[in-house]
């Protein structure tokens, strides 16, 4: 049982002073007083009379059944205290231990032959020393002196095993409790209690022996050391223990104490025995003055200057004598006084009923006198002495001075008065005759009330109506005493319960049923309780006789009632009048301290707490730690009041898994543990969250501020962290906020920020300064990490790939040379994303981790490890700054020694001025919804609610649980190790090529596997350049042209990079610590500027039939810069027209040639040389003009049956190199394919097929210079103009209707197509190639620049029906009518010659041709003119042959038809020509005479006159070869015209 200073039976307790001599440890000191304070309740009936017959007046023996109660204190009672006895005697301590440890003072007894080492083995048994007994006499005896105020003076001596039976009076030992009885400490306060009670006989007697006894008086100015105990702090631990006791008794004497009194107090130690003379002994000693010193006898004692002297000691009285003379009135009421004080020691001693009768007797004089302090002084005791009873469980009755004190109060207390017995005082000898205690445990509890209303009245008129003024202390104690009795009653339910007894006299806390109803009583409710509580409260700056500790307790005092009353708001306003008060307090006793040890009062804290620390006596020092603990305890229960709950988890901690003694670390060690889980994270959020809307902020920021300012003051350094870092949190806004959030922002100023982060900077310092490596801040705010990102590595991140994808490169040379069109999973650009990010086994990952900072200040992270419970080891990042509020990102690597499934959920943080600790990963915004009422009250969840209240009750107030913030995990894959493959070199010097357009060039790279364990068997080569990113940009456009379309497919069909390897070539495999070459090349286009040959590797392990699963590749990326300049150039184009007069005349030639004789034949060909071939160079490698040139060209026309229609083509070729370029064009003869072709034909071949060169134009060009060049090429014609551009990309094949996106007619989208395929056919028919003589470079001429009009095509394209017109001679046989005939196409030419020659045999040299379609005849001379039309298209025709015959000079157009008078034609100029099927020819003749002389022109046209009809399979077949299918109308009638008509010269 500890002291309780408001308990209500706290005038009834010994006061026991324990002080340790020598050297002891504080753990040991405080197992000595745990010793002691089980036997602080010693009954009388073990208590051994003492055998002197003098001091038999407080002797056991009288009252068997009392018990004498100890209250034991490690310090002096302060001045302020002691100035109250006698009126308080209680205050005063009657006896004083000095413990010491037996360890320190105890030897082992040497047996005479006995060696010491065989003694120190056990052989003898620890005795104490004489010098040890001499030592600790001496102490006893300066303890004696200085300590005059106990009754007893006792050293004991602890874990004394030995025989030391024969130690001198005062010294006690104790032996261990190993080998101590049950009754050994009971023994041994048996004993301290007949020294105490033979020795309160002596004082008693002294004070009897007083004239008068005045009542405590109030001082005018506080008293200066409020905070004294026994060994003064400012001195140091080796100090003189008698001179401290003696520094410290000069404080503890009493102001107002009597002279003698002090001269007898002090006299009670001359004995030999330390007792005090009799009285009637007539010895006496000279009264000890106030300050200390010893006057005379004669000499008046000495007095206070600042109390007044009273009058009636300065003169004599004169008036007269009798009951009612003022002498008498003194002496009566000194009488009465005195009885009171002897009740009082009465009742320290246990002697109860003689107390009762002491301090009924003293009632009755004071109530006649009007003496109304010392009335309540005697009701107070009298309250207190049958509460004892009852706790004793005795017979008692209630003393009918508390009837009587009730009587103006309580209506009911006549009835009481009735009841109750008559005798003022009770029998000790008839207690028995009490039948039960019932009705007067029943009668005392209605009366307790009114009679701690009546003391409390009395007390307060003392104070208004008599000089007797009862000072601040006691008044205020009086009342606390008093509710806090009620307030344990009032939870009784108004009644006297033995659990209650037990409460207020054991001060052991009562199980109460709080939900139990009340019933119907009439004891004072909890409000009313609160207000005669509130009585005692102590105003704050008009009263000095209050010292800062005393009202310091006070107030604590009235909170600790309040919170048992459950007015948690009133004990929040009285703790925070408490911490006002004092902070002053503190700081003017910091400055008092600092100056005494010589440092400056705004010393940094280090050096003000060295100094302190310093300065400490061993006891201070011991009890340090225990002091924080209990600082910590007072301010976390304040700031609790107002809502501010501090580190629940440290609490928890504590209070569960740190004990008392335990190191710093493992005290850290315990919180953390508790505190660092996600759950009890989340629950602080929560509860932190809810906590804000409790209350006023600015309150709580008050609080705070003055729980910051205690700890600066004291100084307290754990304390100055604790609450920094809770006035941040307090003020911040406890939620998670978005990127669109505004509202996260602290309440409290920049200013105070700063301040605070600097005062937490500061005071880490200090501690490292000191040692104490363990102090720091918890960080303030939960949500520091907002997220946890990897950052992928660009060149070694893993691809994904399924066993499918090895299908594309299953085959040799497939991965290096399948068009970009198709699917190949390893050459995209970017990799597809995974479920999960992965990682590589023993390979370091980075990560970027997100950290928020919602402070205005730099949050300096000294260490930051990523949180993963998977094995994985992370490398932390030391020095981070994050800025003011903001969200910084921080990089950090990780590295997982085996593959499997991983993930990281948070980071643990080292803050600078903060405990490292963990922050789970929270990466959703969050804050507590504010229509969410938590499953518990506000009071509840702060902690105050009732103790006894059932959570189900608690749960009822609220709706839903609120939702807390969910930490969150960023799940990784850990794959399998792959190879590491590196660039070890390369032939490019800095990764750089120069070309030229068309050119091509061979480079190589080396490739190293780093990987020292595995092995790369998949190694595949894929390339990107710039042209690539341009095409698929420029493809992307929906409103491309199907030509355009197919351009930009071929252009990027036709790729940059090709990896030059034999044909069935395996993959590559490279070993670890190997290296391979490879070969690659480049071919030079327009646009290369930069490109990147992608390197992708892995390792399977297995065959690639055998494998089952996915597997991963890595990607190695060479970069690459290309300059690719221009060669040569085709800046203009254009297609013509040529006669074929230089083919008849081949032919007319080589028919006079065939008709010579065989010499003159070899004469000629002897000298007509026509080479075979048309070539630029001579044999001897020089060029020949364009003169011969030309002439070789063309005397080789009409040769060949195929061979009768040219078109020129012209080339502009500019050299845009500075060196001179040597071209060379081939042209071909055109691709059976190509007039052949069928539909369903997609593709075109663009190789060089040597057996169709025609001849090779070789050509010069200067730098910058631009030539001309004139190709002559055969007409042709394509079977299917007007198929559907095919693409060259699969999955964008589809039938061609209509272009989307293009609004044109279907003319125009059909002349479109024509052009194409006839642009096709041209490209198909030159090859151009330029070489540089100088440095042997050669490359291609781009010649798909090239673009034709749609006279360019009409040009070039042969006729579906071709018109040929002959003129002869008319034969007499011949009809006038017109005639038709059939002939093949190959024979229609035969056929002509022969009508010819039929015509003109008898006729011959009538007519001259003079070109192919010019004729010289004579005027009025019959004619035949014949027609011949041929089908060269699959489809049949069925055609209209129109003539029209015209004047040749350009003459109108009226004029030139005209014609009636000068030409005869016999027939008809229009008719129907019979159906021509594919390849068939008809021919019509007409009879024409020219009647005068002129130039006539026989021109003409043939029209379809109807599309033929077959069977609908047959017709769409048709309309599907002319590319005609899905067009709007099907086909339409076509018309064709006579390129070259007959001109007819008549001269």
């Amino acid at each position: 049982m500890g002291g309780n200073p408001i308990s209500i039976i706290d005038p009834a307790r010994v006061k026991v002073l324990v002080v340790p001599v020598g050297q002891v440890k504080h753990s040991r000191f405080l197992s000595f007083l745990e010793r002691f304070e089980r036997e602080d309740v010693v009954q009388l009936r073990d208590v051994s009379p003492d055998s002197r017959p003098h001091t038999t007046m407080f002797s056991p023996l009288a009252f068997p059944s009392g018990r004498v109660l100890f209250d034991i204190r490690t310090s002096v009672p302060p001045a302020a205290h002691l100035a109250l006895s006698p009126f308080e005697i209680y205050r005063q301590p009657f006896i004083v231990i000095a413990v010491a440890d037996g360890r320190n003072y105890s030897h082992r007894s040497v047996i005479d032959g006995q060696s010491p080492e065989e003694a120190k083995k056990g052989g003898s048994e620890d005795t104490l020393s004489q010098d040890s007994i001499n030592s600790l006499l001496q102490y006893r005896q300066r303890l004696v002196s200085e300590v005059s105020l106990a009754l007893v003076h006792q050293v004991i001596v602890f874990d004394c095993d030995g025989p030391n039976e024969k130690l001198p009076h005062g010294i006690a030992p104790v032996p261990s409790p190993a080998k101590s009885k049950t009754t050994t400490m009971k023994t041994v306060m048996c004993d301290l209690t007949s020294q105490l009670l033979a020795e309160m006989t002596s004082l008693a007697r002294s004070l009897q022996e007083m004239t008068s006894v005045e009542s405590p008086k109030v001082p005018r100015q506080n008293i200066q050391r409020p905070l004294a105990r026994y060994f003064d702090s400012s001195r140091p631990a080796s100090a003189d223990p008698s001179q401290q006791l003696h520094d410290a008794q000069r404080y503890d004497h009493r102001m107002s104490m009597p002279a003698h009194m002090l001269a007898n107090m002090s006299s009670r130690s001359s004995t030999p025995e330390g007792r005090p003379g009799s009285a009637s002994s007539g010895a006496q000693t000279p009264p000890t003055a106030a300050n200390g010193t010893i006057s005379s006898p004669s000499s008046p004692p000495s007095r206070p200057a600042d109390l007044p002297r009273p009058m009636s000691r300065d003169r004599a009285s004169l008036q007269g004598f009798g009951s009612n003379s003022l002498p008498e009135r003194e002496r009566t009421k000194h009488r009465g006084r005195m009885s009171i004080v002897i009740g009082s020691l009465y009742m320290l001693a246990g002697r109860w009923p003689d107390a009762v009768k002491e301090l009924s007797d003293g009632i009755t004089v004071a109530k006649a006198y009007n003496d109304h302090l010392w009335h309540a002084k005697a009701l107070d005791d009298l309250l207190v002495i049958c509460l004892l009873n009852a706790w004793a469980e005795l017979d008692f009755r209630i003393p009918q001075a508390l009837y009587t004190a009730t009587e103006k109060i309580s209506s009911g207390s006549v009835k009481a008065s009735k009841e109750a017995p008559t005798s003022s005082h009770a029998d000790p000898k008839s207690t028995s005759m009490i039948s039960s205690r019932d009705p007067v445990l029943k009668n005392f509890s209605d009366l307790l009330s009114d009679l701690v209303t009546s003391i409390q009245n009395l007390y307060s008129r003392a104070w208004t109506f008599s000089e007797d003024k009862l000072p601040q202390l006691s008044f205020s104690e009086a009342g606390l005493r008093f509710a806090r009795l009620l307030t344990v009653v009032e939870a009784s339910n108004g009644s006297l319960t033995s659990a209650g007894m037990r409460q207020v006299v054991l001060n052991i806390p009562s199980q109460q049923d709080q939900t139990q109803s009340r019933g119907v009583t009439t004891f004072p409710s909890k409000a009313q309780i609160t207000t005669f509580l509130f009585r005692s409260f102590p105003s704050s700056g008009t009263d000095d006789s209050l010292t800062v500790a005393d009202r310091t307790r006070i107030l604590a005092s009235i909170a600790f009632i309040l919170a048992d009353l459950g007015y948690h708001r009133k004990k929040a306003y009285v703790l925070k009048e408490l911490l006002e008060g004092l902070i002053p307090a503190l700081v003017e006793a910091r400055k008092r301290g600092a100056a005494e040890m010589g440092v400056h009062p705004a010393a940094s804290l280090a050096s003000l707490d060295a100094a302190l620390v310093g300065a400490r006596n061993p006891r201070s020092q011991v009890a340090h730690g225990e002091d924080e603990t209990g600082i910590h305890s007072f301010l976390e229960m304040v700031c609790s009041a107002y809502g501010i709950n501090i580190n629940e988890s440290s609490q928890a901690a504590s209070e569960d898994k740190v004990a008392f003694g335990d190191t710093p670390e493992a005290i850290q060690e315990a919180t953390k543990a508790l505190s660092d889980s996600n759950e009890a994270i989340v629950q602080r959020t929560i509860h932190r969250a809810a906590g804000r809307r409790f209350g006023s902020l600015e309150i709580k920021y008050d609080i705070v501020r003055l729980c910051i300012h205690i700890c600066e003051a004291l100084p307290h350094l754990e304390g100055i962290l604790r609450f920094s870092a809770e006035l941040l949190r307090t003020s911040g806004s406890g939620i998670a906020p978005g990127l669109e959030d505004s509202n996260a922002t602290s309440s409290l100023s920049v200013d105070e920020q700063l301040r605070l982060w600097n005062n937490i900077s500061r005071t880490v310092g200090a501690a490292r300064q000191l040692g104490l490596k363990h102090l720091a801040a918890d960080y303030w705010d939960e949500f520091l990490v907002r997220g946890v990102d990897i950052i992928p590595s660009t060149s070694k991140a893993p691809i994904p790939h399924a066993r499918d994808d090895l299908e594309s490169v299953a085959k040799s040379g497939a991965d290096a040379k399948s068009g970009p069109f198709l699917y190949n999973p390893f050459s995209q650009n970017t990799p597809a994303k995974t479920a999960k990010p992965l990682v590589v086994a023993d390979e370091e990952a980075v990560f970027r981790v997100t950290l928020q900072n919602l402070h205005d200040f730099d949050l300096e992270i000294e260490s930051i490890h990523l949180g993963s419970h998977d094995g994985g080891y992370s490398a932390g990042a030391q020095g981070v700054v994050v800025g003011p509020y903001r969200i910084q990102s921080v990089f950090l690597s990780a590295r997982w020694p085996a593959s499997g499934p991983a993930n990281i959920s948070g980071c643990t943080v080292k803050i600078r001025g903060c405990h490292e600790r963990w922050f789970p990963l929270f990466d959703h915004p969050w804050s507590l919804k504010s229509d969410v009422k938590t499953m518990q009250s506000s009071k509840t969840e702060l902690h105050l609610g009732k103790p006894g209240q059932k959570r189900d009750t608690q749960q009822k107030k609220g709706t839903r649980t609120p939702q807390g913030p969910v930490p969150s995990s960023f799940d990784l894959e850990v794959i399998p190790a792959l190879p590491d493959i590196i660039l070890k070199r390369m032939t490019l010097a800095q990764s750089a090529i120069m070309l030229l357009e068309g050119e091509t060039k061979t480079f190589s790279i080396t490739l190293f596997n780093a990987s020292k364990i595995v092995t790369a068997d998949l190694v595949l080569l894929t390339f990107e350049d710039s042209t690539g990113s341009q095409v698929q940009a420029a493809m992307a456009n929906k409103e491309l042209r199907p030509s355009d379309l197919h351009e930009l497919e071929l252009a990027a069909a036709r790729q940059s990079f090709t990896w030059l390897r034999e044909d069935g070539e395996p993959s590559p495999t490279i070993g670890p610590g190997k290296e391979i070459t490879l070969n690659i090349e480049v071919a030079g286009k327009p646009g290369l500027s930069d490109a990147s040959i992608l390197v992708s590797y892995a390792h399977l392990g297995v065959p690639r039939s055998e494998l089952k699963d996915r597997f991963f590749t890595r990607r190695l990326s060479i970069p690459l810069t290309i300059t690719v300049n221009a060669s040569v150039d085709l800046t203009r184009t254009d297609l013509l027209p040529f006669t074929p007069s230089f083919a008849w005349q081949n032919q007319q030639w080589h028919n006079t040639r065939s008709s010579l004789p065989s010499a003159a034949e070899s004469e000629t060909s002897t000298r007509t040389c026509r080479p075979s071939s048309m070539s630029a160079r001579s044999k001897q490698g020089k060029y020949v003009n364009n003169e011969n040139r030309f002439q070789a060209l063309l005397s080789r026309i009409g040769l060949s049956p195929n061979d009768k229609s040219h078109c020129l083509l012209c080339l502009d070729c500019r050299n845009s190199w500075p060196s001179p370029l040597s071209i060379s064009i081939q042209v071909r003869s055109p691709s059976p394919s190509t007039t052949a072709q069928s539909s369903t034909s997609s593709t075109i071949s663009t190789t060089t097929e040597p057996n169709r060169i025609t001849y090779t134009v070789h050509e010069s060009l200067q730098p910058g210079h631009t030539k001309r060049i004139l190709l002559l090429l055969p007409r042709l014609r394509i079977r299917n103009p007007h198929r559907p551009i095919p693409s060259l990309n699969p999955s964008s094949r589809k039938q061609f209707v209509l272009t989307a996106g293009l609004k044109e007619s279907q003319g125009a989208q059909l002349a479109a197509r024509e052009n194409f395929w006839y642009r096709e056919a041209l490209l198909e028919q030159i090859h151009a190639t330029w070489t540089e003589e100088s440095t042997s470079r050669t490359g291609e001429i781009n010649a798909r620049s090239i673009r034709l009009s749609q006279k360019m095509v009409e040009g070039y394209k042969l006729p579906d029906v071709e018109v040929r017109m002959t003129l002869s001679l008319a034969s007499i046989a011949s009809s006038a009518s017109a005639t038709f005939s059939s002939h093949d196409k190959g024979t229609s030419t035969a056929t002509h010659e022969d009508n010819d020659e039929a015509g003109n045999e008898g006729n011959t040299g009538i007519i001259t041709q003079l070109s192919p379609s010019t004729y010289l005849i004579p005027p009025s001379t019959p004619l035949i003119l014949t027609t011949t039309l041929t089908n060269h298209s699959p489809h049949s025709i069925h055609p209209l042959l129109r003539l029209q015959p015209r004047l040749a000079d350009d003459h109108p157009h009226h004029v030139a038809l005209e014609l009636g008078r000068k030409l005869l034609v016999h027939g008809l100029l229009q008719r129907v020509v019979p159906v021509l099927e594919p390849g068939e020819g008809k021919s019509a003749e007409v009879g024409v005479t020219v009647l005068g002389r002129g130039r006539w022109v026989m021109g003409g046209m043939v029209e379809e006159v109807r599309v033929l009809g077959r069977d609908g399979e047959r017709e769409e077949e048709e309309e599907e070869d002319l590319g005609l299918k899905g067009w709007k109308g099907g086909r339409e009638r076509r018309v064709w015209g006579v390129e070259e008509g007959v001109v007819f010269v008549c001269g």
